[in-house]
């Protein structure tokens, strides 16, 4: 009697794995930034530093409780900063090193954006290991039992 061996495709699980890492990097960021938006709280804060080689980014500073926290903003295509500009702070009241200058519900859509991508990634990886095995010969998948 002979039966179906099916070894697992290594290579192909290898192939798969970032795709699968960074869908579920992407959700935990979705996730979390979800979690702060529920208890988001803002105040005023003051760009203070611009720096065009690092990825043109901005540093921002905001005080809550008498404390001063700062933090750091890329701008996306439609913001535009500048030093000494005061700008509004969304912040976690229950860390308020976490911080943007982008509402926190934004930001969570925004970490779904390479997901469509990534899940097609993976798509295409089911889709080539099926297509393997269809095309591989009947003798390499069946063994004497």
């Amino acid at each position: 009697m002979l039966r179906y061996w099916h070894h697992p495709p290594w290579r192909m699980l290898i192939i798969a794995a970032p795709f699968t890492i960074g869908a579920v990097f992407c959700f935990y960021g979705w996730y979390s930034d979800r979690v702060i938006a529920q208890r988001q709280e803002i105040t005023s804060g003051t760009i203070f530093v611009h720096e065009p080689a690092n990825h043109d980014r901005y540093g921002y500073s905001f005080n809550v409780n008498q404390k001063t926290y700062s933090g750091w903003q890329v701008p996306y295509d439609d913001e535009q900063f500048m030093v000494g500009q005061v700008v509004t702070v969304h912040y976690d009241p229950l860390d308020p090193h976490n911080s943007a200058l982008v509402d926190y519900n934004e930001l969570s859509f925004r970490a779904l954006g390479p997901v469509p991508l990534l899940l097609g990634g993976m798509l295409f990886v089911a889709v080539l290991i099926f297509v393997r095995r269809r095309a591989a010969p009947e003798s390499s998948r069946l063994i004497p039992s």
